[in-house]
C-alpha cells in the first residue's frame, strides 16, 4: 500500500511532513501530490515543497490511502472536485483515508464520518457531522477505514498510527524508539 498525501496552498507544513516522513522511514511508499496545479505548494508557514506529482497527473491504482493535511489552506480541498470525488469513492470502498487538525471537517462535511469516531482541531468538532466526536486527552482515533487526528502537535502519532495500520505494531513501536519519540 502506498500513501497520497494532497498538498495544498496554505497546509500545516509540520502535519504534512512529519507524518510523511515517519512514512517513509517506514519504507512505505508515500507520494506529495498537489491540487492546485502548481508542482511547488507553499504552507501556511511559508515554506515552498515541491510535491511529487500533480493531481490531474496522477494515477491511482485503487488502494492508496489517501492523507489530508490540515492548515488554513484546508479549505482549498472543497474547490477541488476530483478529491472530493476520490474521497468518496475511496470511502465507498472501505479503503484508508487519514486526516489531521482541521482536514477531518472536510470529510465529516462529506458525509464519511456518519456512525465513526473522530477527533479535529478544537472548534471543528461541529463539521464532524454524524461522527461521534472524542476530545482530549486523546489524539489519534482509528475507526474502520479512518484515521482522524487533532492538530501539529499530534503529527507523530498520526504518522505512527498509520504505520501501525500499514505495516504493524512491531515497526511502528520500533519507529517510536528510534526516533526518541517515547
Amino acid at each position: 500500500m502506498k500513501v497520497c498525501a494532497f498538498l495544498t496552498d496554505g497546509f500545516e507544513t509540520v502535519e504534512a511532513l512529519a507524518v510523511i516522513d515517519i512514512l517513509r522511514r517506514a519504507d512505505i511508499k508515500t507520494d506529495m501530490i498537489s491540487i492546485t496545479g502548481d508542482i511547488n505548494v507553499k504552507s501556511a508557514q511559508g515554506v515552498i515543497v515541491q510535491a511529487d506529482e500533480l493531481l490531474d497527473e496522477y494515477v491511482f491504482e485503487g488502494d492508496e490511502l489517501l492523507f489530508l493535511p490540515g492548515g488554513p489552506g484546508h479549505k482549498s480541498y472543497y474547490d477541488c472536485k476530483d478529491l472530493l470525488e476520490l474521497l468518496e469513492e475511496y470511502n465507498k470502498k472501505n479503503n484508508r483515508i487519514a486526516a489531521i487538525c482541521a482536514a477531518p471537517s472536510v470529510l465529516g462535511n462529506l458525509g464519511l464520518l456518519e456512525g465513526k469516531k473522530a477527533i479535529a482541531f478544537p472548534g471543528f468538532e461541529e463539521q464532524l457531522k454524524g461522527a461521534t466526536v472524542i476530545t482530549a486527552p486523546e489524539r489519534v482515533v482509528t475507526d474502520g477505514n479512518i484515521t482522524t487526528s487533532r492538530g501539529m502537535g499530534t503529527s507523530i502519532d498520526l504518522g505512527l498510527e498509520l504505520v501501525k495500520l500499514i505495516k504493524g505494531e512491531e515497526l511502528a513501536d520500533s519507529l517510536r524508539t528510534s526516533t526518541q519519540y517515547v
